[in-house]
């Protein structure tokens, strides 16, 4: 092979690399928001990845405030599609996301996110336990805005 035709080769896969990966950046869609219940003493965020309207991958993280001198406690969520620690089945419309290894076998530990003008990550079904510090507990739902901004978000009652 040629000098030229080795550059140009190169040059036509790095090319066809660049339109493969802004196709995939195009399809893919993050919604995320925030929240804070000063009343609680509870803050957070939560992220959900979508290619091409499927949920791929959801982060929630919740922080409670701990006892004056104490620290704060926290609860997290990260899974994605195809990991090992998670089955995705969908359900309905809804993506159902269950915990292979729950903390309490004997209990379901499952997320349930509808898409549509919103997100709504339905956490009723997920145990605490496991991913969550003494002192701190996942939110029942959360609803994630059509645009970036605070989240929607209803805690257990105290």
């Amino acid at each position: 092979m040629r000098k030229g035709t080795s550059i140009s080769l190169f040059v036509l896969l790095l090319a066809a690399a660049i339109a493969t990966s802004r196709a995939f950046a195009a399809g893919q869609e993050v919604r995320e928001c925030d929240f804070e219940v000063k009343a609680r003493c509870a803050s957070g965020d939560a992220a959900v990845t979508l290619v091409a309207g499927k949920v791929t991958k959801i982060e929630v993280s919740a922080i409670w405030c701990g006892l004056p001198g104490h620290p704060t406690y926290s609860c997290t969520i990260d899974a994605s599609r195809g990991d090992k620690e998670s089955k995705w089945p969908e359900e309905g419309g809804a993506t159902l996301i269950d915990n292979a290894s729950p903390f309490n076998a004997e209990q379901p530990d499952r997320l349930k996110i509808t898409v549509g003008k919103f997100v709504s990550i339905d956490m009723e079904e997920a145990q605490s336990a496991g991913r969550c510090g003494t002192g701190a507990e996942l939110p029942r739902a959360i609803v994630i805005p059509a645009r970036k901004g605070r989240c929607r978000v209803w805690l257990s009652k105290p």
